[in-house]
């Protein structure tokens, strides 16, 4: 389930928006204020490397800027252009739309409520360390 959906997001954003799912996942994970890139490494599945790479992507297309950082001289943080939650916005729409119909409209609302419960319970039992 989850690769079908995923690929239907892939699809959606790269057609609607020239975006992959790396720099979705990027800039849906950008804090409101600005970030240094190991930080934001944090918040995502890549490589501090492959973070800089798409970072250095988003630069480009004016969706990301870099800043200097106020606690260090020689570092950099990151922050999203206007441009950048203009577009954050608008992939976040995408993807709830497609989360919803190849996801959650086949479903029932007791299978939906259902499916919460499961999901509930699981993160609970992670928190006790069960």
């Amino acid at each position: 389930m989850y690769v079908s959906v995923s690929d239907q997001l892939a699809a959606a954003l790269h057609e609607r928006h020239q975006l992959s799912l790396s720099e979705f996942d990027a800039l849906v994970n950008m804090p409101s204020e600005s970030v240094r890139i190991n930080e934001l490494k944090e918040r995502m599945l890549l490589s501090q490397s492959a973070v800089s790479r798409l970072v250095d992507r988003l630069e480009k297309r004016g969706l990301l800027e870099k800043v200097p950082c106020e606690d260090d001289l020689r570092g950099v943080e990151v922050a999203l252009t206007t441009a950048g939650r203009r577009l954050r916005s608008k992939a976040i729409r995408t993807n709830a739309e497609v989360v919803d119909e190849h996801f959650a409209s086949p479903l029932t609302a007791d299978q939906l409520a259902a499916l919460g419960e499961a999901f509930t319970e699981i993160k609970r039992q992670k928190k006790l360390g069960a």
